[in-house]
């Protein structure tokens, strides 16, 4: 039941999770302190088992290379607090959901990253709503850092021609790629059914002739909390869809609410407690069934306006516009966005399956059949996909990768920056490294802080 909205860069909240998950018994204790801001040991052991996870070998360099990354990003959130940086609540709550959703789709659902990590949803936002503002902090911070850097194309041309020429990037195929989705409704009958059912048994809760834990367990369609007797856990406002919020702000503890819709399907919720804006509700959630019928009639609209588009009567993009149910993508044409960076290019092999094989049979600028898509809910649509670009592997040039050196040259000129800004701001911040790992070999010379030293 997360919130629809999206959009920012790179994440890494799969990797700190799965870096999280107890291998046993561990004392977590202080490694470094910037200002105000504290390194745990337990920071630097994700960093590293995240880095192991990609690959990496972690020997003692690898891991004071992670070392001095926290340390600078302590040094933007110092920064950041002292000039009064705000993060935006909203954004917060928007980068939890998109992540969420990622990671959800990575796993094959919610239900699947539920039991993964053995916490609900609700659960794994709350535990990691900090990391976000923090990481979000930091993005914020970096920007303003900067935020005056700029490249002209000359600058973009320079800075390619002095890459040796036995070490210019390989890049991998990509492909840009557009979809129209397509998500079945359940007929006005299943609708009416699903809402008679589960106002009975709401009806049986507040007679007291069945038990809301029961009726969650044997009947809940919501698979995180149904196991939990129904019961989320405690959720801030905004972890939730805004109807869902809204009803369970209009509870008092231990009352029933009205059956409610949401976009998930029909609920009823009991409060279990609410502390300021936090709360624990128990709640059932019944989903209306779409048949076979519903899902060939969207299959069938998909056919036609496959074959309007291919008469040049109408373009993709329109098409998207209008009749998309992707509410993330219809906006601008039906394109998908890379999550990782926020880009329209996709790299070949990071596709789904699903994706890989549709795009891999395509054209540029051809259009797919209707193709059956599982979502991550485990429930089923259909999509029209059309290729836009689809590039072989090659060694990186500036006509088909300009975007790509234009970062990289940017890159560049940031990295300097943030190199003296972050000289600068040591000499006026207290920072200490604990004695263990005071011997790492830093780019910065961390331990010369004039404002408290080592």
């Amino acid at each position: 039941m997360l919130s629809n909205t999206f959009h920012s860069a790179l994440f890494v909240l799969l990797s700190a999770l799965a870096a999280a998950q107890p291998t046993g018994i561990v004392i977590d204790r202080l490694i470094a302190v910037v200002g105000r801001e504290a390194i745990l040991h337990s920071e630097l052991t994700a960093r590293t088992e995240q880095a192991r996870q990609n690959g990496i070998i972690m020997d003692r360099n690898g891991a004071c290379g992670e070392l001095e990354d926290l340390l600078y990003e302590k040094l933007l959130i110092e920064q950041g607090r002292i000039d009064s940086v705000v993060v935006d609540e909203a954004q917060v709550n928007a980068e939890l959901d998109r992540r969420i959703r990622y990671f959800a789709a990575q796993l094959g659902g919610e239900s699947k990253l539920e039991e993964f990590y053995g916490k609900t949803v609700a659960e794994i936002r709350a535990e990691f709503r900090d990391q976000v503002e923090d990481q979000l902090m930091v993005q914020t911070m970096q920007q303003k850092v900067t935020s005056d850097i700029r490249v002209t194309p000359r600058d973009v041309q320079r800075f390619y021609q002095r890459i040796p020429s036995d070490s210019v990037p390989l890049v991998n195929a990509e492909v840009e790629y557009a979809v129209i989705l397509r998500i079945p409704k359940a007929s006005e009958e299943e609708e009416r059914r699903v809402r008679r059912r589960i106002e009975e048994f709401r009806e049986s809760v507040m007679k007291g002739e069945k038990d809301m834990c029961t009726v969650a367990i044997l009947y809940s369609e919501d698979p995180g909390s149904a196991k939990e007797c129904g019961e989320l856990g405690m959720v801030p406002l905004g972890a939730m869809v805004p109807e869902f919020d809204a009803v369970a702000m209009s509870l008092k503890e231990g009352e029933v609410s009205q059956v409610f819709k949401t976009q998930y399907g029909y609920h009823f919720m009991q409060m279990v407690e609410r502390r300021g804006e936090h709360y624990n509700a128990r709640h059932v959630l019944m989903r209306p069934q779409v048949g076979s019928a519903q899902l060939q009639v969207e299959r069938d609209r998909l056919d036609s306006l496959a074959k309007v588009i291919r008469l040049g009567k109408v373009t993709f993009a329109d098409v998207a516009v209008q009749y998309s149910d992707d509410e993330e993508s219809k906006g601008v044409g039906g394109v998908m966005i890379e999550p990782n960076t926020n880009t329209a290019r996709w790299d070949m092999g990071t596709l789904d399956q699903q994706t890989f094989f549709v795009l891999d049979k395509l054209k540029e600028g051809e259009i797919s059949d209707p193709q059956l898509l599982v979502l991550p809910d485990a429930s089923k649509a259909y999509r029209l996909v059309q290729l836009l670009v689809h590039t072989a592997p090659h060694r990186a040039n500036m006509k088909d990768d300009y975007r790509m050196i234009q970062q990289a040259a940017e890159g560049k000129l940031r990295s300097e920056a943030v190199d003296k800004w972050v000289s600068d701001r040591m000499e006026a911040t207290y920072v200490r490294i604990n004695e263990d790992h005071a011997g790492c070999t830093f780019i910065h010379d961390w331990t010369k802080s004039t404002a408290g030293g080592n």
